[in-house]
């Protein structure tokens, strides 16, 4: 199984590259950046597990080499500091990037399952999918917008709060890709949890602004490029697990959707399979509360996806 990431000099993809080290399920891992990761790859190699760590010095060629015969895609940025830049300079920003690179994804790789570990996911996907479009592709069911570091922080809270271990909790995710717009389940929280309302309110909070506390406590000056790693390569070998045909693999991800009338893109849990997206398992019940944050954030992915398809015009003038 090879494995290909683009924007592997990140600080989000040379950790992503060193979780997928360790995956059994892996036999390599393909390095691209702009930047010579060719030290990254050789760091990497030390390591004493079976998955090897490939790249190449050949700037004409390595981009197609890193591509060639991947079945997973993991195309990741790094998140940009408050101070240096608002969401619409992220957005031009990573859409330029995404704009180089997908095309080479699509040319060399059309088959591979991607994901997109870039910000601001809402956006990115429309953009991304558009860009499939454009090359006659209308396959939407192996494109997905990354987004369960969110769970991750749902089932540690959960898990903190209910007093079991974080890795026998799964909260869903609904919703978007950021603190604003995702939407933690912990009514649908398993196992099963009586949890007041009072203190669904109070997790829900502490999912939505985890991503400022780690700012605040880094002074603005980093983002959480660890958290938003490892669930990406917990994303990635959910993938590989779905490819190898292994059953009842199940993530939450911002895909294209229906489940919501008003929206093109929402995130809702996935089950897996060999061609990407097997089984749409929409919107579970929602509490009252729950109900008030999915009408909340309805009119931001709105926004949001629009931004991603008006883009396309900027990148793709004569689109």
């Amino acid at each position: 199984m090879k494995v290909a990431i683009l924007g592997a000099a990140s600080k989000t993809g040379s950790s992503l590259a060193l979780f997928l080290k360790q995956s059994p399920l892996i036999d390599e891992v393909a390095i691209f950046d702009s930047k010579c990761v060719y030290g990254l790859a050789l760091d990497l190699n030390y390591i004493d597990t079976r998955c090897k760590v490939s790249t190449c010095n050949c700037p004409e060629t390595s981009l197609e080499q890193t591509l060639d015969e991947a079945k997973v895609v993991m195309v990741v940025a790094d998140e940009t500091s408050k101070e240096r830049s608002n969401e619409h300079e992220v957005l031009k920003s990573n859409a330029d990037v995404l704009s180089d690179l997908l095309p080479n994804v699509i040319k060399f790789s059309p088959q591979a399952m991607v994901a997109v570990v870039m910000n601001p996911i809402n956006s990115l996907i429309p953009l991304a999918l558009e860009m499939y479009k454009k090359a006659g592709i209308y396959e939407h069911n192996r494109l997905f917008g990354v987004i369960n570091r969110y769970s991750l922080r749902a089932n540690t809270f959960a898990a903190e709060r209910i007093g079991i271990e974080p890795e026998c909790m799964m909260v869903p995710i609904i919703g978007g890709g950021c603190c604003k717009t995702c939407i933690p389940l912990f009514s649908q929280a398993k196992p099963s949890s009586k949890l007041s309302q009072i203190e669904i309110r109070r997790l829900t909070h502490a999912v939505k602004t985890s991503d400022e506390e780690i700012s605040k406590a880094n002074k603005d000056k980093e983002k959480p490029y660890l958290a938003t790693s490892f669930a990406a390569a917990r994303f990635c070998m959910s993938l590989c697990k779905a490819i190898r045909h292994e059953r009842n693999v199940v993530e939450s991800a911002y895909v294209r959707s229906c489940v919501i009338p008003e929206l093109t893109y929402f995130a809702t849990p996935l089950e897996l399979g060999p061609a990407g997206i097997q089984k749409h398992f929409g919107i579970p019940s929602l509490t009252n509360y729950e109900c008030e944050l999915l009408n909340s954030v309805i009119p931001f992915l709105k926004k949001d996806i629009k931004l991603g398809e008006v883009t396309r015009y900027i990148i793709f003038p004569n689109f």
